[in-house]
């Protein structure tokens, strides 16, 4: 009886010594940070604003005169281009067959011309001198055939018919010899001013022919009508390109527009010319000054907005088409970050901002531009969804563990 007393007594001693490890166990597990309250940094925006979009400062769809097979497209999307280079080429042996054949008309028409003005030979002159001979002779026997027979019918020796014969054969002399001296006498005098008129014209229309053959072989050669980037191809060679159809897209990025759209309320306070910032998504940090280059008088069709244009430098590259701009109408857009003041904390002429980042204390060194009663400007030191202590305390060090609540 009395070693089972010994034994339960000796359990019990082992069972409290064992919850007395539990419990400092427990106590030391349970052990919390000091909470703290925490502000998370946003973008603040101030003055009047605008939202709107980036544009390219130009934007030119280049499209072929003529219609043809692309035989060969020397620049990809991305290509960096001059005003001026080959941007695509059409297969052109059509039009050069064109130039060919206007060329030889050319040819011929001012050959004729140049005889015409030249007027006929000496040895046309003679020939036709000498048809004019031969037809004079011809019509004087004609005549004194028809005396004969004249005298004949007079006599009652010959016909009504055989008399008109002659007669008729008379006046054929006669015509003859009239045509020939006609020949001869415009051939002495030359051409009229009118035949040259006539052969100059036709000249100047087989010219203008050429004129046309060399623009369409020089329109199978496509140009860059503006310095820039090309932003997108629709062509490749051996396909078909036609009149009119948008073969690239060429923007010129080295300057930009934002699209905005204003509301009715705010629309006087912005003037053709003057100066506004303008802040990106994704860029808050960064401010760009722009001009106002354009103020629409008509409101938008589906709004009571009113759209503007505002042109910004983009010599860095920074900016691209589509990205989501703000204009600040009024004043200047905020050249930092709005804390609250509270959470400021000035240690030897220096100013700091406690951060957490999963717990962990961090101690940042801030330059604050502006400060006021409730609020700081802070122009480094923290970005935009840090987490800070609003009212940081003196037991507060770098590298503390706190819960942030």
């Amino acid at each position: 009886m009395k070693k089972t007393a010994k034994t339960l007594g000796l359990l019990i001693a082992a069972v409290s010594l064992f919850a007395a490890g539990c419990s400092e166990s427990s106590t030391s597990s349970a052990e919390t940070f000091p909470a703290v309250k925490t502000w998370k940094v946003a973008s603040v925006q101030t003055g009047l604003t605008a939202n709107g979009k980036v544009v390219a400062a130009e934007e030119v769809q280049v499209v072929s005169k003529v219609s043809g097979k692309v035989a060969t497209v020397p620049v990809q999307e991305g290509s960096v281009v001059k005003q001026g280079d080959t941007l695509v080429t059409l297969e052109a042996s059509d039009f050069q067959e064109q130039i060919n054949q206007a060329q030889a008309a050319i040819a011929g028409a001012e050959a004729r011309l140049r005889d015409t003005k030249a007027g006929a030979r000496t040895q046309q002159l003679q020939q036709l001198a000498s048809t004019v001979e031969q037809a004079q002779a011809t019509l004087k026997v004609a005549e004194n055939n028809y005396t004969r027979m004249k005298a004949l019918f007079d006599s009652g020796a010959l016909s009504q018919a055989e008399l008109e014969r002659v007669t008729l054969d008379t006046e054929k002399a006669r015509t003859g010899l009239e045509q020939a001296q006609a020949a001869y006498d415009l051939a002495k005098a030359g051409p009229t001013a009118d035949s040259v008129a006539a052969l100059e014209a036709e000249v100047a229309r087989l010219r203008s022919s050429l004129d046309m053959a060399k623009n369409g072989y020089d329109n199978t050669i496509i140009h860059a009508p503006i310095s820039g980037i090309v932003a997108k191809k629709n062509v490749n060679p051996g396909e078909m390109a036609g009149a009119g159809a948008p073969l690239l897209v060429l923007v010129k990025m080295d300057q930009v527009k934002v699209e905005a759209s204003v509301p009715q309320a705010m629309i006087n306070n912005v003037k053709v010319g003057s100066t506004v910032d303008v802040k990106v998504a994704g860029m808050a940090e960064k401010v760009w000054s722009g001009e106002v280059e354009f103020v629409s008088p008509v409101s938008d069709a589906n709004s009571s907005s009113f759209p503007i244009k505002v042109r910004l430098d983009n010599q860095d590259g920074l900016l691209r088409a589509g990205m989501v701009a703000e204009v600040y109408l009024q004043g200047e857009a905020q050249k930092g970050t709005k804390v609250p003041a509270s959470a400021v904390v000035e240690k030897e002429n220096k100013n700091y901002i406690y951060t957490v980042d999963q717990g962990v204390v961090h101690q940042v060194e801030v330059s604050v531009s502006e400060s006021g009663a409730d609020w700081a400007v802070v122009a480094s030191g923290v970005k935009e969804n840090d987490q800070i202590v609003i009212h940081p305390t003196d037991e507060l060090s770098d590298g503390s563990m706190v819960s942030a609540n």
